[in-house]
């Protein structure tokens, strides 16, 4: 097995990628499935890519695939390591099938600040656009490996690797499933609306308060009871819904997820980690109630700006135990009911059944 290093830009192995000759292919039997990063985390490669910051090598394996007309060697070459980086990210993203997160940070180039975030390629400046481009990875071409000797080596890379709870818990919800809930994930509600931080981001927050706003659904339409909504806790959720989340459930998601991306597409400071479950659920409210996107996005901003203690209190340490996850439940439910004039006791609870609706806890300030 021998190595050497391939000075190659981005643009030029997405040419290759996308040739009649696939002179790039990422087909290897034992690599992890393409599309498991979020928005945040392809959003941070271009933008460590436009800061100069460090980022890893890519690894291809070389293979000699014949001869051309002049006798000159053609090769072909698989990619070992940067599937993520490379088809997950940074070639979609030369072709505009992305735009960068809300909450993308400016970027310091040649001594002026560029804001970036939202921005789809072609959007950036020319400059910009010419550093992601041309930009050059370490990239380590393999020769002369078996296909035992690679397999080995791309284990040995992968090992180090430590990985949030969120993240294990994809391994459990299988590719299918992980596919469909990152589609959910690129739209605009995920990718532009929460407030949700980089170290958050990198654990793949934005994930968990899906499958919380999913265990929370689980909750109210079949009654499923659980302790907490902790990383934890939807690991085991993740696990029991894998080949059980069916296709009614998925287009009630489906529906959910797209009605939050049509009420927010710009970054909402109310759509933190402890809050954006919780406006989940009643975004399925107030779709049964038939109440337009602008309308529900209005809501919450008047909710978000009113002050409701036991909203506040159960905010609070332990905000991830059922008992307070419900009572914001409640109380979010009782202020859109008062919002809307509706009359709470003639809709379904955004809980359990079993669970008192308990209307003496609305005391708002404003």
């Amino acid at each position: 097995m021998n190595r050497s290093s391939l000075p190659v830009s981005v643009n030029t192995m997405r040419k290759w990628y996308e040739s009649e000759e696939k002179v790039l292919q990422c087909t290897l039997p034992f690599q992890r499935h393409s599309g498991m990063w979020n928005a945040i985390t392809k959003s941070n490669l271009v933008w460590s890519i436009l800061a100069d910051s460090y980022i890893p090598p890519i690894v291809l394996l070389k293979d000699k695939r014949g001869v051309d007309a002049k006798g000159k060697d053609i090769f072909g070459y698989q990619i070992l390591e940067g599937q993520q980086r490379l088809i997950t990210t940074l070639f979609p993203f030369l072709n505009d099938e992305w735009a960068l997160h809300g909450a993308t940070e400016p970027v310091e180039v040649d001594g002026f600040t560029y804001d970036i975030a939202g921005k789809k390629f072609s959007e950036l400046e020319e400059e910009l656009q010419d550093i992601v481009k041309n930009y050059r990875f370490t990239v380590q071409a393999i020769e002369n490996y078996t296909m035992g000797e690679a397999e080995k080596l791309y284990y040995n890379i992968n090992s180090g690797v430590a990985l949030s709870t969120t993240q294990r818990g994809k391994a459990r919800l299988g590719t299918e499933l992980v596919e469909f809930l990152n589609s959910l994930l690129s739209g605009s509600f995920f990718t532009q609306a929460i407030n949700i931080t980089e170290s958050q981001a990198l654990k793949e927050d934005d994930l968990l308060m899906l499958m919380q706003g999913m265990a929370l659904l689980d909750q109210r339409h079949e009654q499923r009871e659980f302790k907490n909504i902790s990383a934890a806790t939807m690991l085991t959720y993740a696990e029991s819904i894998r080949d059980t989340y069916n296709d009614d459930k998925r287009e009630m998601l489906l529906e959910v997820v797209d009605y939050l991306d049509k009420a927010f597409t710009a970054k909402n400071k109310f759509l933190r980690k402890n809050n954006t479950p919780i406006v989940f659920v009643m975004a399925k409210i107030a779709l049964e109630q038939e109440v337009e996107a602008e309308s529900f996005r209005a809501f919450i901003n008047d909710f978000a700006n009113s002050l409701y203690p036991p909203y506040e209190e159960a905010s609070g340490s332990g905000n991830i135990k059922i008992v307070n996850v419900n009572m914001r439940l409640r109380v979010m439910f009782l202020a859109m009911c008062q919002y809307f004039n509706w009359t709470p006791q003639n809709l379904p609870k955004p809980f359990l059944d079993s669970e008192p609706l308990l209307v003496d806890v609305m005391s708002a300030e404003n």
